[in-house]
């Protein structure tokens, strides 16, 4: 599922409001899930994971967008932290050549 994602924690301490829409703190790819992890990875490429999230759990769907709130712990300097990642789908926009695509754009 293509998505665009930000997330609310770094390092495990939750990202200050006035920060959080800074654009090192948002992604693009394809949401994939494995054995209880959430894995993000460029989108249209068979790369290794951007993002990994062991552990995850869905806690919140937002009716009417589509949207999650998903935590888990990803690892940050060798130790297991909490993450906690807002997950939206990408819309799909219709190009001058009548096409739809993938809205990459943020």
């Amino acid at each position: 599922m293509f998505v665009r994602i930000r997330r609310l924690r770094q390092g495990g301490r939750r990202i200050p409001d006035h920060q959080a829409d800074l654009p090192e703190h948002e992604a693009v790819g394809d949401l994939r899930s494995a054995a209880r992890s959430f894995e993000l990875h460029q989108p249209l490429s068979n790369t290794g994971p951007t993002y990994v999230l062991h552990d995850a759990r869905v806690v919140a769907v937002q009716a009417g967008v589509g949207g999650m709130l998903i935590r888990g712990f990803e690892e940050y300097r060798g130790c297991a932290v909490l993450q906690e990642w807002e997950v939206t789908p990408l819309d799909q926009v219709i190009g001058n050549d009548g096409l739809k695509r993938w809205n990459w754009s943020p």
